[in-house]
């Protein structure tokens, strides 16, 4: 008898045992849905502090090399945990990569190593960073930030970007360069997701391909901080449409489908001004600040939509840069100026009759 309660009394336990188990990871599993996920990256526009660790001095001397040095990036997320990924860092652009000491990097991640991080879903991202050691660059980029940050106002069809405090961490030499600006932009496919279309790889287009409204919005935004350095229908790589502008739209386009441009890269704009910016060859103005629209005939119909919309926008527009911590007094007053003149243009019928409506590329 002894030992058939024993024996019953064994397999309760073992049956209890294995109840509390399943119960366990039942609690653990609901526990680790009902945890929250840290914001998106670029869901948030909030400065994010961070210490990249990297062999920086390498990669800013072999200036030759644009392979991919191992780094990590380390940063407190928004529970007040600390975050450490690996990745990869590379030299990336062309100006920039010619004419700044420390260039403008591209971030590489593996998946698994962000997944449930603020940098989940993220595989290659660029990073804009200060350029040289003097200040008047930091104010270029901060002006450039604000540049992608007043399209983001216009149109949601448009890069998202993440603004950095940056520790640059040298792994070789144990040293760090201190509270550096920077940002990040969001990758084209991102944003193509946002609108259910895909990222587009076509070596050239013609202007009627692409949406009109979005086509005017675009054009006096670009008018607006006084940009050129651009090309929607083409550009220097034929296997591959454009000149700062990436395009989205159906992954399989077919007769009527409209393609979106997204513009990107304003440094080279009157607005930012930098001291190496110059107007490509071939257009007939002498300086950067000076304005030139370069919006198309095609998309005429729908240039009074798009300047009442900019024009409306006015207000929130110039509160970017009223309302911009990281700017002189001197950079926001003349960036203030520059934008004034814009706008007046956009709000005289004359005027924009003459400098713009009159001015669209056949």
């Amino acid at each position: 008898m002894r030992k058939l309660l024993d024996h019953h009394a064994h397999r309760l336990s073992a049956r209890l045992a294995a109840t509390l188990f399943t119960l366990l990871l039942a609690l653990s599993a609901a526990a680790a849905a009902d945890t929250p996920k840290p914001t998106k990256l670029f869901k948030n526009g909030d400065t994010l502090p961070v210490t990249i660790s990297a062999s920086w001095q390498q990669l800013i001397r072999n200036d030759e090399y644009q392979g991919a040095y191992p780094a990590t990036l380390d940063y407190t997320d928004e529970s007040g945990a600390p975050v450490k990924l690996d990745l990869t860092v590379e030299r990336r652009g062309l100006t920039r990569q010619r004419v700044c000491r420390y260039p403008p990097i591209r971030l590489r991640f593996e998946k698994e190593a962000v997944k449930g991080t603020t940098f989940r879903g993220q595989k290659s991202l660029k990073m804009v960073t200060h350029c040289e050691r003097a200040s008047r660059f930091e104010q270029y980029y901060v002006l450039e930030m604000l540049a992608y940050r007043i399209y983001n106002q216009i149109t949601d069809y448009s890069f998202r970007i993440r603004p950095l405090d940056i520790d640059y961490h040298d792994s070789e030499r144990g040293k760090t360069d201190e509270d550096r600006f920077g940002f990040l932009i969001e990758d084209d496919s991102d944003v193509a997701k946002r609108h259910d279309l895909k990222k587009l790889r076509i070596p050239k287009l013609r202007s009627t391909m692409l949406e009109p409204a979005l086509s005017s919005e675009f054009a006096l935004f670009q008018y607006l901080i006084g940009n050129v350095d651009w090309a929607a229908l083409s550009g220097p790589d034929p296997n591959e449409c454009c000149h700062n502008v990436k395009l989205i739209g159906k992954k399989e386009l077919e007769a009527g489908d409209r393609v979106y441009p997204i513009p990107y890269d304003f440094d080279s704009s009157g607005l930012v001004n930098a001291d190496y910016a110059v107007p490509p060859q071939g257009l007939p103005i002498n300086s950067v600040t000076q304005r030139l629209y370069r919006g198309y005939c095609s998309h005429s119909a729908t240039l009074e939509d798009a300047r009442r919309k900019i024009v409306a926008l006015e207000g929130d527009i110039l509160a970017l840069v009223e309302n911009e911590p990281r700017l002189t007094s001197g950079s926001r007053r003349k960036a203030l100026r520059f934008l004034d003149r814009g706008f007046a243009t956009l709000k005289d019928p004359e005027d924009f009759s003459e400098k713009i409506t009159a001015k669209c590329r056949k």
